[in-house]
């Protein structure tokens, strides 16, 4: 067996120790309980101790558990120093990013910013994974992941790098529209939804005014683009991402629909483990991804 020490595990286990449980750990770390339990799991294994006793209401760490816990910060932190030093150490930022993207933002995003990346970065490479949550940070050991909020309450450091909204659209000719003046007046049509958890409900905002329908569509689909596609083609109404909506609007394929009333913002964060963590070409990374957002072109100040 290998007799490595696992960093990953030790920052899990000195998490689980200084939360006074497995579950709190876990919502600190925005992880699944299970994947907490593994790591410390695994690193019992490698060590070949126990280093927490635990039964199904109670945890103890053992004496051994207690040696380690009070190693484990100073060997965590010469760690990422040791490691920030060696990616510094370059005169350019060099090595390899793992960053986990929501689907849905790789798709329409990352195509065109990673070779923008590379070219500004040469010496950098990039693999991106799909990711829906902040937790997979440690369980596929990412270095970022950009993620949807709102956030669990964590000890991962988030920075937000923009404000989002949906728009309600629908391809310019589809009967009824110059008929609606209230979203209830949408539940006249017929309607494309992309269900968030299956609920089947769509809510809107306008000043103080909030607005939550119970909707029946016609069309479902698992992809906002697909939504969007059918959309254009004069399938129904569609509430999506205003990024998306853009250049529908633009080209005249689709026509924002009571644009006064809209979706709850939902806001786009880069989420690392912590301020140590950020190494030079992650900075980097994360310059370009700032950069690109910040210039996306826009009808409003909304993505």
């Amino acid at each position: 067996m290998d007799n490595d020490l696992d960093l990953t595990a030790l920052r899990v286990f000195h998490s689980v120790v200084r939360a006074g449980s497995f579950s709190a750990a876990a919502r600190d770390l925005g992880a699944p309980r299970s994947t907490v339990a593994k790591r410390v799991a695994d690193l019992e294994a490698t060590l070949g101790v126990r280093l927490v006793e635990r039964t199904t209401r109670s945890m103890r760490v053992t004496t051994e558990g207690e040696v380690l816990a009070s190693r484990a910060e100073r060997l965590l932190a010469e760690a990422s120093d040791i490691r920030r030093r060696l990616s510094d150490a370059g005169q350019a930022p060099r090595g390899h990013l793992r960053i986990g993207v929501p689907e849905l933002f790789e798709q329409i995003t990352m195509g065109r910013l990673a070779p923008w990346f590379r070219r500004k970065y040469p010496e950098i490479t990039l693999e991106l994974v799909t990711s829906r949550h902040p937790g997979d940070l440690i369980e596929a050991e990412l270095d970022a992941i950009i993620a949807f909020g709102p956030l669990p309450e964590s000890n991962l450091v988030a920075r937000r790098l923009v404000r989002g909204s949906m728009t309600t659209v629908a391809a310019p000719d589809l009967p009824g529209l110059s008929e609606l003046r209230h979203p209830r007046d949408l539940l006249r049509m017929p309607l494309i939804d992309v269900p968030q958890n299956w609920i089947r409900q769509w809510a809107f905002v306008r000043g103080d005014e909030e607005e939550v329908l119970r909707i029946d569509p016609v069309l479902t689909f698992g992809s906002m683009l697909t939504a969007r596609d059918a959309a254009v083609e004069g399938g129904g109404v569609a509430k999506i991402p205003t990024i998306l909506a853009r250049p529908e609007i633009a080209a005249g394929r689709l026509t924002e629909v009571l644009p006064e009333w809209r979706g709850p913002a939902k806001d786009l964060f880069v989420v690392f483990p912590s301020a140590r963590s950020v190494t030079t070409r992650l900075r980097a990374f994360l310059d370009v991804l700032q950069e690109s957002v910040d210039n996306a072109p826009a009808s409003g100040e909304r993505i």
